[in-house]
């Protein structure tokens, strides 16, 4: 697998063998960067979930100022750096190995990210679990991007969230949302 472009085009990134993790398509990366476009440029972006870091490797190459990635499996974790290095970018990231149910307030009240990448396994719930803790924080705001299966119920009629677009890609959607401030 490759960057599909900005600064990083055609670096190579490793992906961890096997059925375990499920990279986003390079197309659909860059689909999703194309609609970001240039509103990325100097943002700080969280990819959480992130397997091999593609998605927020691409941030990084399209001109974000820094990604945080977040997953709990080491051997990813290791790819992550792995792919970090090899593009050069090591010192724009933050890794966590970490559970994202239970790291993401703390990183969110720590750090505030214009954008957040939720890309988990499908049919395990995960994404309505995240944007329930993203919900919780009265005080985040920002854009919100949700990876899922076209097969999937994910509930994104949630307060203080708007839903910007959804994209479907054969078996891949990714659905926009804008969190807003909680003004009460």
């Amino acid at each position: 697998m490759r960057i599909s472009s900005g600064d990083l085009k055609g670096k190579k990134i490793v992906t961890k063998k096997g059925f375990s993790t499920r990279p986003l398509l390079s197309r659909v990366r860059k689909s999703l960067f194309d609609i970001l476009g240039e509103g990325i440029r100097g943002k700080d972006f969280l990819d959480l979930y992130a397997g091999s870091g593609a998605v927020g490797i691409e941030a990084l190459s399209r001109g974000a100022k820094r990604a945080c990635f977040v997953e709990i499996d080491p051997e990813c974790v290791k790819i992550i750096k792995e792919n970090l290095i090899r593009c050069g970018v090591l010192e724009k990231a933050r890794i966590y190995q970490a559970d994202v149910l239970k790291i993401l307030s703390f990183i969110l009240k720590k750090e505030h990210y214009d954008f957040i990448f939720i890309g988990p396994p499908y049919f395990e719930g995960l994404q309505d679990k995240t944007l329930e803790i993203i919900e919780s924080l009265n005080d985040y705001e920002g854009e919100v991007i949700v990876q899922h299966s076209p097969l999937e119920s994910v509930d994104f009629k949630r307060e203080n969230f708007n839903l910007i677009e959804e994209r479907k890609y054969g078996d891949i959607c990714l659905t926009f949302l804008f969190k807003r401030k909680d003004e009460k």
